[in-house]
């Protein structure tokens, strides 16, 4: 979905910018904010992933920096 926005932003100001089409123009900018969008509201994939064997835990500690 993201790919077919991107070309559609890109062919709307090509041809809008080139041909001085405002129609094109309006299309690549609505189509590229759709875009970024969608791109930025996707989750981050996660930093560190493990397996834990039953019976195994994890222990996250958050401590002072040091001053």
């Amino acid at each position: 979905m993201i790919g077919l926005l991107r070309s559609l932003a890109r062919i709307g100001f090509r041809k809008g910018l080139g041909g001085g089409g405002r129609a094109w123009l309006a299309l690549g900018v609505v189509s590229w904010f759709a875009a970024r969008t969608k791109e930025k509201g996707k989750d981050p994939p996660p930093l560190y992933s493990e397996v834990l064997s039953p019976g195994e835990s994890i222990a996250v500690r958050i401590l002072k920096p040091p001053r």
